[in-house]
């Protein structure tokens, strides 16, 4: 049929005034939390050369990168599938930062691939990170500022869940596992594919006893986070300067976690979410209920930077708010007045409209009165001076 021209992609929508509208006030509320948390906006191109746009971290995208050939260079240029890469090379090679830098994004990305779990291939996605600090003070601060921007959501039951992907790393570099032994593990627990896990348990030859029990109890480290954190203690300690500095880590956000924002996290040591990409802590929010809705997640990428020629350690999150628009409530006061005004070269009528505008009142010129809602309040002439009066007076 001839409308089936009109149809938008699979996976790629519009979005109607309400939703439209919904999607603003939201936004608009969450960057404000980011300003006022001291994050400045930076707005990376929607396109950029494949050459920059696929470096480093950034090739895990690629067959998630729409591209098409520039015809002013001849060079293959691509649409943003993610703006994580893009603005960690705008630090590395316009801010270039002596200390920490705390910037902030929101755009449409788009993504080649139709993912129906993972929702839109046009994600509308708002982020802070933080440039210029690898301690554990700047993870505990970009999930302050996660949990913030969730809570203006107003979605309920919010909850969290860890993860650290440099203790698996350091586990397997323990037991000096090849390349392509750590790339079928990291497959494994991705999937948590436990019987394949311990088949491939079965076949190491693990001859350090504290590192053999590590691998035994690795998948089994995983609930709530005080627990699993004492769990971990006797089995990883020790083991490591690195594992250890992790459980100390790790230790510090849980209990910053249950004394400032009375949550107790999910903790999942064998969690590889984003593995190739993130170098330490993971985090994400959930709200749940009678299901599970990811409001928004992160972590620590310190070498995403490199990739550009200047190392920044970095953490940061993302909250794509097309994929949850549907879940999050009407905003609250969100109606303003209407006024109706007739279509007029009246001099005076045109500065009264000006005027209610600038007090926030929405004024709709009619062309016709049976345009007008039944009830609806509109600028009338009284004695020369333009009034708002209900049209059912």
């Amino acid at each position: 049929m001839q409308q089936d021209i009109w149809f938008t992609p699979e996976g790629i929508e519009d979005l109607l005034p309400s939703q439209a509208e919904k999607l603003e006030v939201y936004r608009q509320a969450i960057l404000a939390e980011f300003k006022l948390s001291g994050y400045s906006m930076v707005l990376p191109p929607i396109a950029e050369f494949t050459d920059s746009l696929l470096t480093g971290t950034g090739r895990k995208l690629a067959l998630d990168t729409c591209r098409f050939t520039d015809y002013e260079s001849g060079r293959m240029m691509g649409v943003r599938a993610d703006m994580t890469p893009q603005v960690a090379r705008i630090v590395s090679t316009r801010i270039k930062p002596s200390g920490i830098e705390r910037l902030c994004y929101v755009g449409e990305v788009l993504k080649s691939r139709n993912n129906k779990a993972k929702g839109s291939r046009s994600p509308i996605q708002l982020g802070a990170e933080i440039f210029g600090h690898s301690g554990i003070e700047s993870d505990i601060e970009i999930i302050d500022v996660m949990l913030s921007s969730a809570r203006l959501l107003r979605l309920p039951n919010l909850q969290m869940s860890l993860g650290h992907v440099g203790i698996v790393q350091e586990l397997m570099d323990l037991a000096k596992l090849s390349p392509e032994q750590q790339n079928t593990l990291v497959d494994i627990l991705k999937r948590k594919a436990l019987p394949e896990y311990q088949a491939w348990l079965a076949d190491q030859s693990l001859t350090d006893n504290k590192l053999k029990a590590a691998f035994e109890n690795l998948t089994a480290l995983c609930g709530q986070a005080d627990e699993v954190l004492k769990q971990s203690q006797s089995l990883l300690a020790g083991l490591s300067a690195e594992l250890d500095q992790a459980l100390v880590h790790l230790n510090q956000l849980v209990d910053y976690l249950a004394k400032t924002q009375s949550i107790n996290p999910h903790l999942d040591l064998s969690d590889l979410r984003g593995f190739q990409y993130h170098t330490g802590v993971i985090f994400a929010c959930y709200s749940v209920t009678d299901a599970s809705v990811l409001v928004a997640k992160g972590g620590r990428y310190d070498e995403v930077c490199a990739a550009f020629g200047e190392a920044h350690p970095a953490t940061g999150f993302s909250i794509d708010l097309r994929s949850i628009l549907d879940f999050i409530p009407e905003p609250e006061n969100a109606g303003m007045r209407q006024v109706y005004a007739p279509f007029s070269d009246d001099y005076q009528l045109f500065e009264q409209i000006k005027n209610l505008r600038t007090q926030g009142v929405q004024v709709i010129r009619f062309y016709e009165e049976s345009a007008i809602p039944d009830h609806a309040d509109r600028l009338v002439s009284l004695n020369g001076t333009w009034t708002v009066k209900s049209s059912g007076l």
